[in-house]
């Protein structure tokens, strides 16, 4: 079985995150531009200006974004088209045929490194029942969006002689709780103006993620819609001042089994696939913030296995 070098991983996909916040942040500062475009007869011109002008501005590498995410989803139907001629031309197996990764290699947290945000977290790694601790924090002024997220990494590699295909299921064990603030406003603001009054919306999502490792840098398949379950969210407005009220603060309690699941993955002759299976959490809003516990008493966030279930005939290791 191969080794992953975890340095080089956690390289990658810290480059990988960056790069994305950095994207989208962007993005969000065009459409920020484009809502003072107010409604009128000559509304999709002006539009138009107004989306050239927030481009060359905030984002003036546009090209190259778009470029780069054409060509990723081009990439990722071609690999899907390869997994379905597999599928057309390899004997499916006798049996239904699957086997379990049940010990992760690595357990590692990815923080946002917003200002005022923080992430601990902890792992334990045994055979069918690694589990994680986490404790991300948030609180900061004006609009925000920020996630932190806490993630488990199996890997399998295909050691036979031909690609197999393969559904790919994993489960998550959550308890913990997510909570939400927002401060109160100050005084009145007109409807064109930026409101004193605080809003946030805070999420918990377990997720699957899947990387390519026989292509450098690791690639994902095309997204699919089971691999994000959305566990448990909650919003809340920090409303007026009023009689020294600061604010609002709300919380659920988190606690339940997550499901998550991708079919049909390629993974070629001799290649090494890296499963990625874990909780984000994440808040958006406006003078606000949140905390998500998965750390105090008996929290805790379990992942048992990844279990690879073969659509073809498994592969066979020469002696």
């Amino acid at each position: 079985m191969a080794n992953i070098d975890v340095d080089q991983l956690k390289r990658v996909l810290s480059a990988e995150k960056t790069r994305a916040d950095a994207d989208a942040g962007r993005l969000r500062a065009v459409n920020r531009a484009l809502r003072r475009v107010r409604p009128g007869p000559d509304f999709e011109a002006r539009h138009r200006r107004a989306l050239e002008r927030a481009f060359r501005t905030e984002m003036p590498d546009a090209a190259r974004y778009f470029a780069e995410a054409e060509e990723t989803f081009r990439r990722g139907v071609r690999d899907r088209r390869a997994a379905l001629d597999v599928l057309a031309t390899a004997p499916p197996p006798l049996a239904p045929t699957s086997t379990l990764l049940e010990t992760p290699f690595l357990i590692w947290g990815l923080a946002a490194g917003s200002p005022g945000s923080r992430l601990r977290y902890d792992g334990h790694i045994e055979a069918g029942n690694s589990w994680a601790t986490m404790a991300s924090y948030f609180d900061g002024d004006d609009a925000f969006l920020t996630y932190d997220e806490v993630d488990f990494y199996f890997l399998w590699q295909n050691d036979g002689g031909t690609d197999v295909v393969v559904d790919v299921q994993s489960l998550l064990r959550l308890t913990g709780s997510l909570h939400a603030w927002a401060d109160a406003g100050f005084f009145w603001t007109p409807f064109w103006g930026v409101t004193t009054i605080g809003d946030s919306t805070g999420y918990v999502q377990a997720r699957l993620e899947l990387l390519q490792w026989w292509e450098q840098p690791p690639t994902r398949p095309l997204p699919q819609p089971d691999q994000v379950n959305d566990v448990e969210s909650l919003s809340v407005s920090g409303g007026w001042q009023l009689l020294g009220r600061p604010g609002r603060h709300e919380s659920v309690p988190v606690s339940g089994a997550a499901h998550l699941a991708y079919d049909t993955f390629r993974v070629p002759a001799g290649a090494v696939a890296v499963f990625e299976v874990g909780v984000r959490v994440g808040w958006g809003g406006y003078d606000g913030g949140g905390f998500a516990d998965f750390e105090s008493g008996d929290f805790r966030v379990v992942c048992p296995h990844v279990q690879l279930e073969f659509l073809t005939a498994p592969p066979v290791v020469s002696p």
